[in-house]
């Protein structure tokens, strides 16, 4: 099922302006009840991975970022190494693939994550100062080879030393600043939560896994350049990352 399945039955549809949130879309004339839901789902969902995608794509230089079945690295940082990037996006996997990494981490992959991984394997953000693990399917230490962090295990530790979330079937999927590593959790409704490292207290919530990471993309945009130069300040960005933006709880 695709979008123009349902376009040219409703030409009266009328999406929100570009920029607006997707619980703003409107349309000028009811759908169906048969066909509502999944339409809503389809759109929302296409809507979430591209808006990411198109706040990326400040540092593309023009660089394609939809294409899901390629490596996506984002404006080379020379000066910390020939394999340095400001952001990575890994080529998306297949349905089977999602469903074997959740037997791996003894959850169900909730819908909006589900779509993330179909767009993109993970990703490291910002020098991965914000970074979502993958399934690693092909191991390598070349560095050459870009592969995610591997999401199997971060939970090998994260369901030891918080088998409280766990047991709420919350799962580990990412971690946000290299000073303190705190860790970026799922919950089975797709809701995301950052947790202290330290105290595991929640620090910021997040509707999904692209609210999470727009919301930081937003926020750390200020620090570099479209041509990938850092213009920020370190000390700011540790205050921001560790839990004094966004979300706060």
């Amino acid at each position: 099922m695709t979008a123009s399945d349902y376009v040219p039955k409703y030409p009266n549809l009328m999406l929100a302006s570009k920029g607006a949130s997707t619980d703003a879309v409107r349309v000028s004339t009811p759908l169906p009840t048969s066909d509502e839901s999944a339409y809503w789902s389809l759109m929302i969902n296409r809507n979430a991975a591209a808006n990411l995608l198109e706040q990326l794509s400040r540092w593309s230089a023009a660089s394609p970022l939809h294409d899901k079945k390629q490596l996506r690295q984002i404006c080379p940082q020379a000066r910390r190494g020939t394999y340095a990037y400001l952001h990575c996006l890994y080529a998306g996997l297949g349905e089977a693939e999602i469903d074997k990494m959740a037997v791996s981490l003894g959850h169900p992959i909730p819908p909006k994550l589900f779509d993330f991984y179909i767009a993109t394997n993970g990703a490291r953000l910002f020098e991965g100062q914000v970074s979502v693990g993958g399934l690693v399917i092909d191991f390598s230490r070349n560095p050459a080879k870009a592969v995610p962090i591997c999401i199997e295990q971060h939970n090998l530790i994260f369901s030891a030393m918080h088998p409280d979330w766990h047991n709420q079937g919350y799962f580990r999927i990412g971690g946000v600043s290299f000073l303190r590593q705190d860790q970026m959790i799922c919950g089975p409704n797709d809701q995301i939560a950052i947790l202290h490292e330290q105290t595991g207290r929640p620090l910021r919530r997040y509707v999904d896994i692209f609210d999470c990471l727009e919301s930081f993309a937003r926020e750390m945009a200020q620090f570099w350049t479209a041509e990938g130069d850092f213009i920020g300040d370190w000390e700011t960005i540790d205050h921001l990352l560790l839990g004094t933006g966004g979300m706060v709880q």
